[in-house]
């Protein structure tokens, strides 16, 4: 099961398996795209702009998007929520809608 959330002004996934949750930033880091229409399967996320798929568990990359842009140190964003705050493992960013 997956849900969306926003804390501290960061939209952030959180998927349960087995009674253990998994709390990534909500943002595809290939081009910086939301996550929250990404189609959801096996313990994957798909992005819906590029089809990079990613591990809800681990987070890493799974397929390459379908881009020329490559991927490179392409991973979800790890996010741990303490109290009423929360950390990345790495720098997040906010996602955004490709302009027009």
């Amino acid at each position: 099961m997956i849900s969306f959330t926003q804390i501290n002004g960061y939209p952030i996934m959180i998927y349960e398996k087995d009674s253990k949750k998994y709390y990534w930033l909500a943002g595809c880091p290939h081009k910086k795209r939301p996550l929250n229409e990404g189609k959801v399967f096996d313990d994957k996320i798909m992005c819906p702009f590029h089809k990079a798929v990613f591990s809800l568990i681990t987070g890493e990359l799974i397929k390459e998007p379908e881009s020329k842009t490559p991927c490179i140190n392409c991973r979800l964003i790890k996010a741990d929520i303490i109290g009423d705050k929360i950390v990345f493992e790495e720098e997040p960013f906010i996602p955004q809608l490709p302009s027009k």
